[in-house]
Parts: C-alpha cells; sequence; structure tokens
C-alpha cells in the first residue's frame, strides 16, 4: 500500500548524480545534532565540527532536559554580568575617590564594589555548572539513542507512513 512512498525524508532531499540518486547530507538533520559537544581550549566542537556558543546553546535546546538547565544558567548568568559591571564601576569611582582623599565616599564604595564583584564571581560560576550540566545531559542522551529508530509519521502522499533510521 505504501510501496514507493517517501519513509523519513521527501524525494526533495535526494540530489541526483547522473543515473544514480544518493542521499544528500547537507540537507539531513542540522549539523547541531551532528555529535557530542565539546570544548577544547575555549573552542566550542559539536562532533569535529567548530561551531559558535549560539551553535552549541541551539543544539542544547533540542533536548527538554538541558535546555531546561540551559535557561537557568542564563538566570544566573545576566545578573552576574549586571552585578559585576556595578561593582566594578563602585571599585573604580571609590578607588579614584580615596586616591582625591575622600576616605568617607572611598573607601565604602571600593569594598561594596569588591563585594558585588566577589557576588558577580560566584553567580557567574553556578552559571558555568548549570551550562556544564546541560551539555552533560545532552551528551549521555546521545549515548542512550539506539541505532535503529522507528517512527510514525505523515507522508507527502497522505496518510500515515512508518519511518526506519538506521
Amino acid at each position: 500500500m505504501l510501496v514507493g512512498a517517501s519513509f523519513a525524508q521527501s524525494w526533495d532531499s535526494y540530489s541526483s548524480n547522473g543515473s544514480t540518486s544518493e542521499y544528500s547530507e547537507a540537507s539531513s538533520a542540522p549539523k547541531s545534532n551532528a555529535g557530542k559537544i565539546s570544548q577544547v581550549e575555549k573552542k566550542w566542537f559539536i562532533g569535529e565540527n567548530m561551531v559558535t556558543q549560539e551553535a552549541v546553546e541551539a543544539a542544547l535546546k533540542t533536548n527538554s532536559e538541558a535546555a531546561s538547565d540551559l535557561s537557568t544558567s542564563k538566570v544566573f548568568y545576566y545578573p552576574a554580568l549586571v552585578i559585576a559591571t556595578a561593582g566594578g564601576a563602585a571599585v573604580g569611582y571609590g578607588v579614584v575617590a580615596w586616591i582625591k582623599g575622600d576616605s568617607d565616599l572611598g573607601m565604602p564604595l571600593t569594598l561594596g564594589g569588591v563585594g558585588a564583584c566577589g557576588l558577580a564571581f560566584l553567580l557567574g560560576y553556578v552559571s558555568g555548572n548549570y551550562f556544564d550540566s546541560a551539555v552533560e545531559i545532552y551528551n549521555k542522551n546521545l549515548d542512550s539513542q539506539t541505532s535503529l529508530q522507528v517512527k510514525f509519521g505523515v507522508i507527502p502522499q497522505g496518510g500515515i507512513g512508518l519511518a526506519f533510521a538506521f
């Protein structure tokens, strides 16, 4: 009944080379899902491909558990940036005020700025831990997928087809 119907891809994803047809890998799944995420010397890799941080985040969003940790990471990251900026400004202004001889304003601003920067570093550390956890969850879920996947899907000719992925 479904003979000749497309199974996992439509016929548009096949390229023709003369008399033979072969599957075009460029039109297959997004490269963000191609392999494990790793970081080497502050450069991100997905599989063998070097990618940007945004591509890593896009890949993490494809897994609901990893996306949850990624969003928690950002909850800590953005306040850390704001607090670090305010703390750095307070340290700078406080040191200048202290040098000019206004110790009533300089010392509290400097110490408050140092404390704010310390809090920002702590929040940044927690954010990094959540991001690392998201990467670990993503990589573990890649390992848990079996080599044979069977799914039901709608086919372009209408109806339901059985899709096999090896």
